[in-house]
């Protein structure tokens, strides 16, 4: 009977434990919130939406400075200028012709290596969470519900096997609290791994201060600033009805290759974000073979009105098994332009 105890014992404590202390790791800095109007809007897109915001943030962005044209599902290169890394890919991502289908554009760019600098700075910043964080807590409250169904059982077994004893008593009573706990610290669902400081800058930009206007004329960041924080659901015609279309059309072709026979099952359940070994994965990076299997994103990825499609029916979430190591049959883009 001490035998059996101590094994529940050890079975319950030990991974129960362990998640407290993954989850009391998530809770990241305790400090003040920033002041929204200082924020950097590509950081606070990838914050509020993951790659695929950031990605309708730039195209936004360059739209509206006049860089680049937005008609007829077509993204064209106006003026060849660009100011951040994420710009650059845009202009590496067209074609010859200075041009590039805003469908494959989104799908593209949201896998640049480009956003891996914007991943670790708000993971430095504790808004999201580490790497290593992404990778153990799911682990974790696997661990911990297998312990507590271990525990549970030799309770049971225990209760009917020494009658009225304490030690079965006090293990059903453990295991309820462990059933407590595990619901507590269970892993949240989403396509971006926020921390619960990151949490609370989201709900702050999104409910006070400059960055909370939803027109895009009063926006500190005008247009490009309603879609880092809503995505593309606030933006005026024509530019959201482009973004739509082309989230439509990246569906289509995404049921069309997931019932096609001679499809690359391989490119359905892996992605990678680069060829670069960064351990942690892009939150919503597409992983689908045409690069454009897009779906709304209720919350996180996804713009008011289902026309931002900024997720993916296939992308990278913070619980996901992607690897870096892993690779998709069309990462990497497929034109030699260059910014100047």
């Amino acid at each position: 009977m001490i035998v059996a105890v101590t094994v529940a014992l050890l079975s319950l404590c030990a991974p129960t434990a362990w998640l407290i202390r993954i989850r009391l790791t998530a809770r990241g800095p305790r400090r003040p919130l920033f002041e929204a109007g200082r924020a950097d809007l590509l950081h606070m897109a990838y914050l509020m939406g993951g790659a695929g915001r950031v990605t309708d943030t730039v195209i936004t962005k360059m739209e509206s400075d006049g860089r680049v044209t937005v008609k007829n599902g077509r993204v064209t290169v106006a003026d060849p200028v660009s100011g951040n890394p994420m710009e650059r890919a845009l202009l590496k991502q067209c074609d010859k012709d200075w041009s590039r289908s805003l469908r494959a554009l989104r799908a593209e760019m949201r896998r640049d290596v480009a956003l891996e600098s914007i991943d670790r700075a708000l993971v430095k910043s504790g808004l999201l969470l580490t790497p290593e964080v992404r990778r153990l807590w799911p682990r974790a409250a696997v661990a911990q519900k297998a312990g507590l169904a271990v525990a549970a059982l030799i309770a049971v077994v225990l209760l009917f096997w020494s009658g009225p004893r304490p030690a079965p008593f006090v293990l059903l009573a453990l295991s309820a609290l462990g059933v407590v706990a595990g619901v507590k610290c269970r892993p949240r669902k989403g396509l971006v791994p926020r921390t619960d400081h990151g949490e609370r800058v989201v709900r702050e930009l999104r409910t006070s201060g400059p960055w909370s206007v939803r027109n895009p004329g009063l926006h500190p960041e005008g247009p490009a600033g309603v879609v880092a924080v809503r995505g593309t659901g606030d933006l005026p015609q024509p530019m959201r009805g482009e973004f739509e279309t082309a989230a439509k059309a990246a569906v289509r072709r995404a049921a069309r290759s997931s019932r096609s026979p001679s499809g690359d099952w391989r490119s359905a359940s892996s992605c990678s974000t680069s060829s670069s070994s960064y351990a942690a994965v892009l939150a919503g990076a597409s992983c689908d073979s045409g690069g454009s299997g897009e779906a709304q994103h209720a919350g996180d990825g996804g713009g008011s009105g289902g026309s931002d499609g900024s997720g993916s029916s296939s992308s990278c979430s913070s619980g996901s098994s992607c690897s870096s190591g892993s690779s998709c049959s069309s990462c990497g883009g497929g034109s030699s332009c260059s910014s100047s």
